[in-house]
């Protein structure tokens, strides 16, 4: 279930924001494969979407609002999208587009929530697609569709929303301070699912001999380290409370949890924020590269970097946003630009929009340098 399309309005830092995942034109070269629809090849989307930002630009809000929305539309309960709205004397809106299969027809889904004086109101609309559809020449139709919005109980009764999704945020956001360890559907699973918990943390820390599943503890993991005593890993357990290891690697054990749900597809929509503070800017290419390899069809990552070396991987132009925060009227309004909107030539680098800030994206730290004047 690929998101194609957000807008959102008085939602978190976003007003009048609009970002669109969807891309127009098949690419003649590329290093993503499959870039449409299962079903239906002309329907183009974005695999792989990169937030590229200085501090405080909305990265992180911004995989949070798809994860309350995502995570509001599965459970139907209001207070998770409540948590994203500012409840002021101004309406907030959310408008999403996304494309979903029921049986064997694919189809363009809308929904549309609106919050205001504490009434909380949805609409939902869809049409069939059909192969030659692409999200250009069907958003017409989708526009042109009338919907009235309703109480979202009333709304919610006949909706089914089914996808699933991952999500990996740093300890600091509340709810992701704890560490999980998977449950793999059968021995198979088991071994490739510590086959990657080696190879991902051995890269972290050399110093790791070995990761097995604990014989005493329940759902945990026996990490052998060649400076300490066995270091025993329960799901659940806080980051900070694993001793020993140092913080990139803590957070390896999420990475590893994220690379095995891709391999074996077991959520559709991946979000990573912020996993990469205290790892190694290659450590964090590479990893990046292997996610994107092992996505299958009508799956989407959703990930956040600081780390310019991500520019160097050779993904398309359209894969990278640069978030800004500009001012409005006096008030401070987040902007999400595509990379394809100063450039697409595939003989000019994407690191050449930050470096020469194309996109105005380059934080000022003249207010630093005063400090020593």
């Amino acid at each position: 279930m690929p998101i194609i399309n957000l807008k959102m309005d008085n939602i978190l830092a976003f007003n009048d924001f609009e970002i669109n995942f969807s891309y127009p034109i098949k690419l003649r070269r590329t290093l993503i494969q499959d870039e449409n629809l299962k079903i239906i090849s002309t329907f183009r989307y974005k695999k792989i979407n990169i937030f590229v930002g200085s501090n405080a630009t909305g990265k992180t809000s911004l995989v949070r609002c798809i994860w309350a929305i995502l995570q509001f539309l599965r459970t139907k309960d209001r207070t998770i999208i409540e948590r994203i709205i500012n409840k002021n004397d101004k309406e907030s809106k959310i408008i999403m587009d996304y494309a979903t299969e029921k049986g064997d027809i694919p189809k363009l889904q809308r929904i549309a929530i609106s919050y205001f004086n504490d009434e909380l109101k949805m609409a939902f609309k869809e049409l069939s697609l059909k192969e030659g559809d692409s999200y250009e020449n069907r958003i017409n139709d989708l526009d042109r569709m009338q919907y009235e919005l309703q109480n979202y109980n009333d709304c919610m009764k006949s909706f089914v929303f089914n996808s699933g999704w991952n999500i990996a945020l740093p300890a600091t956001e509340e709810g992701f301070e704890e560490v999980y360890i998977l449950q793999p559907e059968n021995k198979i699973q088991e071994e490739d699912y510590f086959d990657i918990l080696n190879r991902v943390l051995k890269t972290l820390d050399s110093s790791i001999i070995n990761i097995r599943k604990s014989n005493d503890a329940q759902n945990a993991i026996v990490i052998k380290h060649e400076n300490t005593e066995p270091i025993i890993v329960q799901s659940g357990i806080k980051i900070s409370a694993i001793k020993y290891l140092s913080s990139g690697t803590k957070y390896g054990i999420n990475l590893a949890n994220t690379i095995f749900s891709i391999k074996y597809h077991r959520n559709g929509i991946y979000l990573i924020d912020e996993q990469f503070s205290y790892v190694n800017s290659d450590i964090e290419a590479s990893i990046l590269s292997t996610m994107v390899s092992l996505l299958g069809p009508d799956e989407q990552l959703f990930f956040t970097t600081h780390n310019s070396n991500i520019l160097d991987l050779g993904f398309p132009f359209h894969s990278f946003y640069f978030l800004k925060k500009e001012k409005e009227n006096g008030k401070q309004k987040i902007v999400a630009s595509c990379a394809t909107e100063v450039e697409n030539r595939n003989n000019v680098p994407v690191r050449s929009i930050l470096d020469n800030d194309m996109l105005g994206t380059s934080p000022n730290v003249n207010k630093i340098f005063e400090i020593a004047e």
